[in-house]
């Protein structure tokens, strides 16, 4: 429980905490590239130690109920910004579109600006090469929950507001728990401008009441720029004589003159002296890091690495711990925890690791949802091409409409009236399911040094949960389900199944000429054809080949013939087709010109999800692999099949 429970606003503190940042990280797999947005994970909450050379140092923990933290600006339509900039429109590169708090920490869904400049950043989003987020938050209220005897008290801030989110280089590690204050505050210099102009704008709102007949614009451009001069005066003399950023930083966020900057400057460059004997020529960098966080890591670190070296590279933090067992993990754990494991059998070692507030659960709990993950990333899934990734809020039903293209134009002769056109519609309905299983890790592992039950055992788990989304997919081309015009999804109502034939020539052109034929859901004389394109050309294993050979720039024992079908087709060829018909193949178009068929998961949880707690009916740990998703034909116009 709290020993100290007073309420602290940030005015308190020996300095005004500012503008701080916290790196975090893209969800990768929750990229859609047609609405040209990505989920991002804000915050975790974790605590960290903060402290700068105007206040004291003190742990910092978030809390991330409800009611402490303030969301109107994320979900208002808060900026996404580039590198922290905000002095120019350019600098902002997207907006914030939704955000919540799930699970103990802060999501967002985040869209990319549709203007030139920002197109290469979402391509190296997409691509693998910018992975990296930042939020800048500012906490107005902290709340002294420090223990009895703690050498350094913890502030929660239980009243705060996350501001705005960036794309930066720098990233962080694994856990995002990392928050460095003397590193945040480098980026606090490009936002004291912004806090300048709210400044300024306040201050001629109140001239602007009391003396009208001031130039109001002028004064506000006379402010903005004395206060640019200042920070720009400042920044030279740091930089000037090599000191830190942080301290840079500190001085334009205190508001102090050029004149008193110069003297703190001045008595900086004397306590460095003092102590070093001379003034350095280059920047001292100082990033502090929890020390429990940093051996947290580095016990994960080893054991990826033991598990997988190829694909699990060590540091620097993780060399202390190669070669440990499990059980000597959870000695170093325990004593570093100041819990005596002398005169313990190694039952009541594992037993106390895991039953006490030690991290050994969060080290084993990691290691197993990272290879969980991994396998169910690098499972083959061959039908991510051709159908559409989407995200619902729930479990309620939902229902996907087609709408229909829109009439034909008329001519309004003179003096003529418009006449009102009519569209039609139809509606797939589907909601999610949820499937899972769940993973013990007992004080036996730990014992046997198994390191198989937590790294192996998991893999397979996730490997099984990309299985069951392509089982899910290719069941929809098996069963050929009715859909809601109560009409087979391949059937010859639909003008998509062909007439039984070996893949030809003659087949695939009289494939793609149905597909092209389509007509959109308007009859009569408002009928138009859609012009649907075949991008895909799925197979079952058995056909692969003669596929191949279809599809080869030359056509077999001829030379002089043109193959028109050479590179036109996408060729994807998948063995659960095979249990169904060695013999039949189907043609799909691209999900950004037509709606085929939609893969849709829980918002902010795309793929399979883990959650962990200390096991209740064992001794040891429970991780629950959980997959919350559905597949669902949506438009029959996009697929096409041959029975062969």
């Amino acid at each position: 429980m709290d020993t100290i429970a007073e309420t602290i606003p940030t005015n308190k503190l020996k300095a005004n905490v500012p503008i701080l940042s916290f790196r975090a990280a893209f969800e990768p797999s929750t990229i859609d590239s047609e609405k040209r947005s990505v989920v991002v994970r804000w915050s975790t909450g974790a605590k960290v130690l903060r402290g700068g050379f105007f206040t004291e140092p003190f742990h910092e923990e978030l809390s991330l109920h409800n009611e402490s933290v303030r969301m109107d600006r994320l979900r208002s339509g808060a900026p996404l910004l580039n590198s922290h900039a905000s002095q120019h429109l350019s600098d902002q590169i997207g907006v914030v579109e939704d955000a919540w708090l799930q699970d103990g920490a802060g999501y967002a869904r985040v869209r990319f600006s549709g203007r030139q400049d920002a197109g290469p950043i979402f391509q190296d989003v997409k691509d693998g090469i910018v992975r990296n987020v930042s939020v800048g938050y500012r906490v107005y209220k902290y709340k002294d929950v420090s223990q009895e005897g703690d050498p350094v008290k913890t502030l929660r801030a239980v009243d705060w507001e996350p501001m705005e989110i960036s794309l930066v280089p720098i990233g962080a590690d694994a856990g995002a728990n990392i928050r460095s204050f003397d590193r945040l505050r480098t980026e606090s210099e490009k936002e004291n401008v912004n806090e300048c102009e709210i400044e300024v704008r306040a201050q001629t709102k109140r001239i602007e009441e009391s003396m009208m007949h001031i130039d109001i614009e002028t004064i506000k451009k006379e402010t903005l720029e004395a206060e640019r001069k200042r920070i720009s005066e400042i920044t030279t003399l740091v930089r000037k004589f090599n000191l830190d950023e942080a301290f840079s930083a500190s001085l334009i966020d205190q508001t102090v003159s050029v004149e008193e900057a110069r003297s703190q400057i001045l008595n900086k460059l004397a306590e460095r002296t003092e102590k070093e004997g001379n003034i350095r020529n280059h920047v001292d960098v100082h990033v502090t890091r929890d020390e429990a966080d940093t051996r947290r890591s580095g016990m994960i670190e080893s054991l990826l690495h033991r598990y997988d070296p190829k694909t699990n590279k060590i540091s620097e933090k993780g060399t202390p711990y190669i070669g440990m067992s499990l059980l000597r993990l959870a000695e170093e754990v325990l004593v570093r925890n100041h819990i005596s494991i002398r005169g313990l059998t190694k039952s009541d070692i594992a037993q106390r690791a895991f039953l006490s507030t030690s991290d050994f659960p969060a080290v084993l709990a990691n290691v197993a949802n990272k290879t969980l993950r991994q396998a169910y990333e690098l499972a083959p899934q061959t039908f991510r091409p051709f159908v559409r990734q989407v995200f619902l809020p729930d479990f309620k039903e939902v229902s996907r409409i087609q709408l229909s293209e829109a009439p034909k134009l008329e001519k309004v002769n003179q003096s003529g009236e418009f006449k009102y056109g009519v569209l039609s519609d139809a509606a797939e309905k589907y909601s999610l399911g949820t499937f899972g299983k769940i993973i013990a890790i007992n004080r036996q592992v730990v014992i046997n040094d198994d390191l198989e039950a937590f790294t192996r055992i998991p893999a397979l788990h996730g490997r099984a949960a990309a299985d069951l989304e392509s089982d899910l997919v290719y069941a929809v081309f098996m069963a050929n389900a009715v859909l809601a015009d109560g009409i087979p999804l391949f059937h010859a109502t639909h003008t998509n199944l062909e007439t039984p034939g070996a893949i030809s020539e003659v087949t695939l052109g009289e494939g793609r000429k149905l597909m092209r034929r389509q007509s959109g859901l308007q009859r009569g004389r408002d009928k138009q054809l859609l012009n649907i394109q075949a991008r895909y050309l799925i197979v079952p294993a058995a056909l692969e080949t003669l596929a191949q050979k279809q599809l080869a720039a030359i056509i077999p024992n001829s030379s002089t013939e043109v193959n028109p079908f050479s590179g036109l087709y996408t060729l994807i060829a998948e063995p659960r087709l095979d249990d169904h018909s060695a013999t039949a193949w189907y043609l799909a178009a691209d999900p950004a010109q037509i709606d085929t068929i939609e893969i849709a998961y829980l918002q902010g949880q795309a793929g399979v999800y883990t959650e962990n707690r200390q096991g209740f009916e064992i001794d040891g740990l429970e991780i629950k692999a959980r997959l919350d998703c559905a597949v669902k034909a949506i438009d029959h116009r996009g697929l096409l099949k041959n029975a062969g």
